[in-house]
């Protein structure tokens, strides 16, 4: 009898503790409500005239984001476009906070865009904030603007739900647009803080100024636009582009690559795929041979003869034939070895152009050389390393070895001919 009444004793004990711990976890004392929140798309880091941050974000109204409103064009606009300033983006964003009758949050930013002049002078502090909110995802795309970032995440989005999903999109699914170098958050302060590689990333601009020219509904891009009244629409780019790379060094930007360096940049590391180069056909010919770049590779050797080190660059690349605008052209043997060797000279004037830039002018090691270097003697890396970047790399002889193979050339071999079955 005593057995079983103190069976149910503790059976007793079991069933309230069970059901505390039940209780306990049917909240969280720290939760949000979605309707409570303010959700953050796109933000633009820009400093002003009086040295001031200037903190733009696009923040989404999720009742018209995906009524038929936001597929249309129609309506007032789906999107609250805020700026506050501040002596930081952390005070910045707290003078925002105040603007804003709900709480922002940004574990939906798809984009962080920087002004040129934030770029030189407030990358670093600006990156110790985002590294710092818990809320900011490691894979936010980084770009940078050669004007006000806050204009270009004005500009309304195109094809998709919002802008920072088409900057996305364009960034990592674009299978023939032009050359990129986008990195995320993460990439980016993984290569700024190291010794091995300096730091790049994508640019972002109007198309208009790439002399892409989109013609649109005028009446829908007005209602895409900030509800904000009394903004020059005109100095807002209607559509943007990647194009170009920034180049870093010491945590602030140093200059840009135009889309021939850019392209150099990815030979030398072996990284251009998709891309779109075109050959002279020669002689009194005019017409071009367009080439689809399918993919490359580059492997770097690296030497060291006392205290002067050497690098041997070898890149291989691979391409189909797009279009041929030749009136009179055979794709022999001897007419693609001719084409081969014309890519070769091609990737060996663009690689040399960039080495020049940015090794030479700006001594920045944008290609990974000490990261060879390093991976191949640690000991001797640690050496060159403090000199790195005033003298040894700018000094360092490097040899550039290419071996272009265009595999294909599409359904037709030879151009296309006028009267072909007569």
């Amino acid at each position: 009898m005593r057995k079983s009444k103190s069976f149910k004793w503790m059976r007793s004990i079991y069933i309230m503790g069970a059901f505390i711990v039940v209780l306990s976890l049917t909240g969280c004392w720290s939760a949000d409500e979605i309707n409570n929140l303010a959700v953050v798309n796109l933000m633009a880091i820009d400093e002003n005239e009086a040295g001031e941050v200037e903190v733009t974000t696009v923040i989404v109204k999720p009742h018209t984001l995906f009524a038929e409103t936001a597929i249309s064009g129609e309506g007032k606009g789906q999107f609250l476009i805020e700026t506050a300033t501040g002596k930081t983006v952390f005070e910045a964003m707290g003078n925002l906070s105040t603007a804003i009758s709900e709480t922002p949050y940004f574990g939906h930013v798809d984009a962080i865009v920087f002004g040129e002049r934030a770029a030189r002078e407030r990358m670093l502090s600006s990156l110790d904030y985002f590294k710092r909110q818990s809320d900011f995802r490691p894979n936010v795309l980084l770009l940078v603007t050669k004007g006000s970032a806050s204009d270009v995440v004005k500009s309304p989005p195109q094809l998709n739900a919002t802008l920072g999903l088409e900057i996305t999109n364009s960034a990592l699914l674009s299978k023939f647009a032009p050359v990129g170098m986008v990195e995320d958050i993460s990439q980016f302060r993984e290569a700024l803080s190291s010794n091995t590689i300096d730091a790049t990333t994508g640019v972002i601009s109007p198309a208009k100024q790439q002399g892409i020219d989109v013609q649109e509904d005028e009446k829908k891009t007005k209602s895409q636009r900030s509800d904000n009244k009394g903004e020059n629409q005109q100095d807002i780019p209607k559509v943007l582009s990647l194009n170009g790379t920034a180049v870093f060094k010491n945590g602030h930007l140093r200059g840009f690559l135009d889309e021939p360096d850019t392209r150099g940049l990815l030979w030398i590391k072996g990284e251009l795929q998709h891309e779109i180069v075109s050959l002279k056909c020669g002689g009194k010919n005019k017409g071009t041979v367009s080439l689809n770049i399918t993919g490359s590779k580059s492997q770097m050797s690296p030497q060291l003869s006392g205290r002067k080190p050497k690098m041997n660059v070898n890149i291989q690349v691979d391409a189909d034939i797009g279009q041929v605008t030749c009136s009179d052209i055979k794709m022999t043997t001897r007419q693609i070895d001719r084409l081969n060797q014309q890519l070769e000279y091609l990737v060996k004037q663009e690689a040399f152009s960039v080495l020049r830039k940015a090794k030479n002018q700006w001594q920045t090691d944008i290609f990974g050389f000490g990261k060879a270097f390093s991976r191949k003697s640690p000991d001797k890396w640690d050496q060159l390393a403090p000199n790195w970047r005033n003298g040894l790399l700018k000094e360092m002889e490097i040899d550039v070895n290419v071996s272009a193979n265009i595999t294909r050339f599409g359904v037709f071999k030879n151009p296309s001919k006028a009267n072909e079955s007569r």
